[in-house]
């Protein structure tokens, strides 16, 4: 019958019951804190000597020395140790034995091959994805006013004055599931004026991304009230500085921008003259995005603040003319490699309800569903997933199946809940995970 094996792995519950095998030197530690010391590890290279070997011998059950190598020897279960002389180092370095604590108890049964058995049951917590909020800060924000609560009986307010209503409220909800960053386009250093000054983006981020980073980004944000805010929408420069940063992260863990924008791009880098600067929509926007998807696995959740489905004018207003500034918005979504189902791909707000709303279902999707491993199983196939009492099958296609698979790249690092499996893990926000051997 199945053993669970020797290897430990995150946060830890209680143990799970006895192995129940045929007995062979078990040992069972039931404190809720225990150090296991593994046996030392030796590397060897190649040797001439074909009558000596000063290497440790492992056996199963009861050690029993057939050799006349005068070498420590060690078993599993019951150890009996019987040295005469040093071991030859002369072979190449030799490791200290390493000790590992964990707050599980386990049973150790013997060995399967050179593999200690263990019993081993741990609740882990899917990754905290590390997320850019690029926030949209152009003089738009606060000279356009909306209905923020869909009520005509009261006032309107600025758009930036929502937008920081409704990114304080989920940096509230979901500070401890996700590590936010935050950065701005343009930079609050930028102008009103119609030249370069308007387009200016700090070359990095605003706030890095970091975990429970709420009370880092918060003081950052122009705040709520505010009226001088200004400048052009240099999208494009926003978005590199947060994918460069992103770019340094590691690329284990989830990586994930949500834009929220109330126009289109201009600000190219590209322009040759102010009227191209600031007239001109910047088309390097969605190959950056896309490209940032196809290559890095970067998406891109597109938020559109009051966008209008229509054709722009053609006059100097420090907009981009003749383009639909909702299909760009389509178009930018669908780069990002995220996009809506239908025919709207991007995420349109025209009160603060329905950007809190479109926010939040952002961040309830883009919540991650892998779980790392601290160290690869044992015994892969002997794993068992559940959620809550339920076992979670084993899939191979996370696509078309609901269930759990390995992440790729081997040696199973991280194990990722996919469909039905993984909106469980998010309403439960945990998985117990046991790890087995086969028998021997």
């Amino acid at each position: 019958m199945r053993r669970l094996s020797g290897v430990l792995f995150l946060a830890s519950c209680g143990l799970a019951g006895g192995c129940g095998d045929n007995g062979n030197n078990m040992a069972t530690a039931t404190d809720n804190t225990m150090t296991s010391t593994l046996p030392p590890i030796t590397t060897t290279g190649p040797s001439t000597d074909s009558t000596t070997t000063d290497t440790p011998t492992t056996t199963e059950g009861t050690a029993s020395a057939t050799e006349s190598s005068s070498a420590p020897t060690t078993t599993e279960g019951t150890a009996t140790e019987s040295t005469t002389e040093p071991v030859d180092t002369t072979a190449g370095p030799t490791t200290e034995p390493e000790t590992t604590t964990t707050n599980s108890t386990m049973t150790t049964m013997g060995t399967t091959g050179d593999t200690p058995c263990q019993e081993i049951s741990v609740t882990v917590q899917p990754v905290k994805p590390n997320t850019m909020l690029v926030l949209d800060k152009s003089g738009s924000m606060v000279l356009n006013k909306w209905d923020d609560d869909a009520n005509a009986n009261t006032p309107e307010v600025t758009r930036w004055y929502s937008l920081y209503a409704v990114v304080t409220q989920v940096l509230t909800d979901f500070n401890d599931k996700f590590n936010f960053g935050m950065n701005l386009f343009p930079s609050k250093s930028a102008s009103g004026d119609y030249n370069m000054q308007a387009c200016v983006v700090n070359d990095n981020v605003e706030v890095p991304v970091a975990e429970l980073n709420k009370d880092a980004i918060i003081p950052v944000l122009p705040a709520q009230t505010n009226m001088t805010i200004a400048g052009g929408t240099p999208t494009a420069r926003g978005m590199t500085a947060a994918l460069n940063h992103l770019k340094t992260l590691d690329p284990a863990i989830p990586r994930v921008v949500m834009l929220v924008t109330d126009g289109a791009a201009n600000c190219s880098t590209t322009a040759g003259n102010l009227n191209q600067l600031f007239e001109a929509y910047d088309d390097n926007l969605a190959p950056l995005v896309g490209e940032a998807f196809m290559v890095d696995g970067i998406p891109t959740y597109v938020i559109g603040i009051a966008i209008a489905n229509m054709v722009s004018g053609m006059q100097q207003d420090g907009s981009p003319n003749g383009i639909n500034p909702y299909d760009k918005l389509n178009e930018l979504a669908e780069a990002g490699g995220v996009p809506k189902a239908g025919d709207e791909k991007f995420y349109s707000a025209s009160n603060a309800i329905e950007l809190s709303d479109a926010l939040n279902a952002i961040v309830q999707q883009a919540q991650s569903c892998v779980v790392a491993l601290d160290a690869p199983p044992a015994f892969p196939d002997e794993t068992i997933v559940k959620i809550g009492n339920t076992e979670v099958p084993k899939i191979t296609d996370c696509a078309t199946e609901s269930g759990w698979r390995y992440v790729e790249p081997m040696p199973y690092a991280a194990i990722e809940l996919c469909g039905t499996a993984c909106t469980d893990l998010k309403i439960a926000g945990e998985a117990d995970v046991e790890y087995y051997c086969t028998a021997g």
